[in-house]
């Protein structure tokens, strides 16, 4: 995590600003401030409307709105993601990076582009801060010849992947899970008592599921029975175990909590104060189906793709951002596909290693804060080891 002060943050800003196409940022802007939605908003959601313009142009105009209306140096997630852009934009042009115009006219281009050219300046900053020579290779398609993103110090090649947030799949499922978890936990606020639920599932949850494991749940605190409970049937598993009673203190370290298996959607929610040992209404909550999310799936099918950008001549690193916004399920994803990572390494020697990242925003007491977080998987049974310490590494 880095600190940065807002007068830092304004001036990375009018650096993003200043060095893209301005023709292009003028029109783009424009478009955006004479749309005119439909008459029924009720209709176009926010995702829906801003889909409809470069997301560069869109956040551009989200932040030039907040700063105008801001005088209090209040702090937005778009403010510091458009920021850390321009940070990594000033430690590239500071360090004259060989080919960083064409990323900088990336930016601009296709918007399908704008979150994998971030992400490759993200990771080619922090090398050149860290001092070491970054050079953004030349895409070659017409020759037919596939070449990875970055080549740092002249023998280390990168290749960096940055996944879509959610599938439509994925989006569903947490729907359900989500509706499931605000319902279990309304019937802990009536029946006085907070629980750990873990509900397995042999296939993606339906409405039906969730309306089925929802009954047995009441029933099961009803009659204030705990353990594991399988349906065969639905092909639904709960485990259930008491916590504590509603607004009764107890030591936050009396809690623990485990599950042998890795779980698809999780959140732990409790009421604690500031310096204070003790907690209320601690609730925990986990769901699983036996197929696995399209968000790890997705993964390891880029880690695979991204193998053969790799030239096998030099040490290759592979850099994925996992694009999640859930500090909680980033955690969980980063224990789950360390075991799947470190399979798919022992049957590729052309890979040296593999770097899992993801950007968390999360409030505290100063405010907004980012924090940038990785997970570096070493191969080593690699052809060629990585001579040098990878960024991300502690």
């Amino acid at each position: 995590m880095r600190e940065m002060p807002f007068a830092t943050a304004v001036e990375h800003i009018s650096l993003v600003k200043k060095v893209i196409d301005q023709d292009w940022l003028s029109k783009e802007l424009e478009r955006i401030s004479s749309y005119a939605p439909p008459e029924d908003r009720t209709k176009l959601s926010f995702i829906d409307y801003s889909q409809q313009f470069h997301p560069l142009a869109f956040l551009i105009h989200q932040v030039d709105r907040q700063l105008q209306s801001s005088g209090d140096e209040n702090v937005t997630e778009e403010i510091l993601r458009l920021s850390h852009i321009g940070d990594s934009l000033s430690v590239l042009l500071d360090k004259n990076t060989e080919r960083l115009s064409d990323k900088i006219r990336d930016l601009t281009s296709a918007p399908e582009l704008f979150e994998k050219t971030i992400y490759e300046m993200q990771v080619a900053s922090a090398y050149a801060r860290a001092d070491h020579k970054v050079a953004f290779l030349e895409e070659r398609p017409v020759e037919e010849i596939q070449t990875p993103d970055l080549l740092i110090d002249g023998r280390l090649e990168a290749e960096c992947k940055r996944k879509d947030r959610l599938t439509d799949r994925d989006k569903k499922n947490n729907e359900h899970w989500k509706l499931m978890m605000r319902r279990a936990s309304s019937m802990m606020g009536y029946l006085r008592c907070n629980y750990a639920i873990i509900v397995k599932a042999q296939r993606d949850p339906v409405s039906e599921d969730v309306e089925f494991t929802l009954r047995e749940l009441e029933h099961l605190m009803k009659n204030l029975q705990q353990g594991r409970f399988p349906f065969p049937e639905k092909g639904i598993g709960i485990s259930l175990r008491t916590l504590s009673k509603i607004d009764v203190p107890i030591n936050c370290n009396s809690i623990e909590f485990g599950s042998s298996e890795d779980l698809d959607f999780f959140t732990i929610a409790m009421e604690k104060k500031a310096g204070d040992l003790l907690i209320r209404n601690p609730r925990i909550f986990g769901f699983k189906s036996a197929l696995m999310p399209d968000r790890i799936k997705s993964v390891i099918e880029s880690i695979k793709k991204a193998r053969k950008q790799l030239s096998g001549d030099r040490p290759g690193l592979i850099y994925v951002d996992l694009n999640t916004m859930d500090s909680q399920m980033m955690e969980l994803d980063f224990r789950r596909l360390d075991t799947m990572i470190k399979d798919q390494l022992r049957n590729n020697s052309t890979i040296s290693g593999v770097v899992i990242t993801s950007e968390v925003f999360r409030r505290d007491r100063q405010g907004l804060v980012y924090t940038h977080k990785a997970k570096v998987i070493r191969n080593h049974e690699a052809k060629h080891p990585v001579p040098l310490k990878i960024v991300g590494e502690p």
